[in-house]
């Protein structure tokens, strides 16, 4: 396979790069000019070579893509904070579009492109959801609605294009290493650094990043052009996700559940002081309004082409190997946790030229 990778430097493109490369593929990395490469340091010299291109240049991603057959398109905003509706669906939705017509017009034959299990929907209760699924009446955040419109995107497209699109539907990606905290990451590092370790209703779908990307590859090489696919781990509540964090780090907690009206005027409170401090808030209002919800899914779809995740437990313990000791966790919050051995253990197996982000 010879494979471009679009956001290349973000946690599942480097991861995927890396998948790529690894199992003996051609990878090209897809970056914006100026942007953070310390996720592809682990590559240098493997000969994977990178690509300058942006989201809203055509003629810039179709040299990116010349000479493949395959691209991943990952590149995308995760945020839920100091993003516009209109810079979500500039870059989610309409810089997608550009892809693939630079991708159809540089003689791509399927692309891949990164989408959310967020488009299938959630649920009231505990119960599962898979890739037939929809939202239907509840709370959709920005970014979650510029997901869905971007995948719907893509489908229409890879027919108009007679391209082969296959659309991965991540669920809640943990893991790293990389240099920035993404939403998923920082649900783990908020709650260490919550005094109370307060947990709230409802639950999650888990999945290690590692997975995601191995899931990525399989799509490309197995997966059906015009389908989408929960790529996904075990479903938990928060409640044991974060009993389970607190046991992994050597802690105790949850102590407390919070309620709808605390989370969000706990939100608000962080959003007023983002403002004054001009750093990223803690929460956000739009995600305590999805609390109490359950992101459950099934990846039956995907598990019959092969896909076969890591247990959730794992997933965390490789993510907090890694959490513990990058930047991304306060040392007065580090030096009150003792990982277990469990952790220490993958800490040295996962290490990487990558440990310093």
């Amino acid at each position: 396979m010879k494979a471009s990778v679009t956001g290349a430097s973000g946690l599942i493109g480097s991861h995927l790069t890396r998948a790529l490369h690894t199992a003996g593929h051609q990878a090209r990395a897809v970056v914006r000019h100026g942007s953070d490469l310390r996720g592809l340091h682990a590559l240098a010299g493997a000969d994977v070579p990178l690509a300058h291109a942006d989201l809203r240049d055509p003629a810039g991603l179709r040299t990116a893509l010349e000479g493949c057959d395959t691209v991943f398109h990952t590149a995308a905003v995760f945020a839920y904070w100091d993003v516009t509706v209109e810079y979500l669906t500039r870059v989610n939705v309409a810089g997608t579009r550009h892809v693939l017509q630079a991708a159809a017009q540089a003689g791509v034959r399927r692309a891949v492109v990164t989408s959310s299990s967020i488009t299938c929907g959630s649920s009231e209760g505990p119960t599962s959801r898979d890739e037939t699924g929809t939202p239907g009446h509840e709370y959709l955040p920005d970014y979650f609605v510029a997901k869905l419109r971007q995948e719907q995107a893509a489908l229409a497209m890879g027919e108009e294009l007679g391209l082969e699109v296959v659309v991965a539907c991540p669920t809640i990606v943990v893991g790293g290493p990389d240099h920035r905290l993404v939403p998923s990451n920082a649900l783990i590092t908020r709650y260490l650094k919550d005094p109370l370790r307060t947990t709230y209703p409802g639950g999650c779908n888990i999945v290690s990043v590692q997975d995601v990307a191995a899931g990525h590859l399989l799509l490309a090489e197995h997966g059906t052009a015009g389908e989408r696919y929960v790529l996904g781990g075990e479903n938990w509540t928060w409640r044991t996700i974060h009993r389970v964090v607190s046991e992994l780090c050597g802690t105790t907690g949850p102590w407390a559940t919070t309620t709808h009206t605390a989370a969000f005027l706990v939100a608000t409170l962080d959003e007023m002081r983002a403002h004054l401090t001009a750093k990223a808030p803690a929460t956000t209002r739009a995600e305590a309004r999805t609390m109490g919800r359950y992101y459950w899914y099934d990846h039956d779809k995907a598990a019959a082409l092969g896909y076969a995740p890591r247990p959730a437990r794992r997933a965390l313990v490789e993510a907090l190997s890694w959490l513990l000791t990058s930047p991304h966790l306060p040392p007065n919050v580090r030096s009150g946790l003792k990982p277990v051995p469990e952790v220490i253990s993958a800490r040295e197996l996962v290490a990487s030229p990558l440990d310093a982000l």
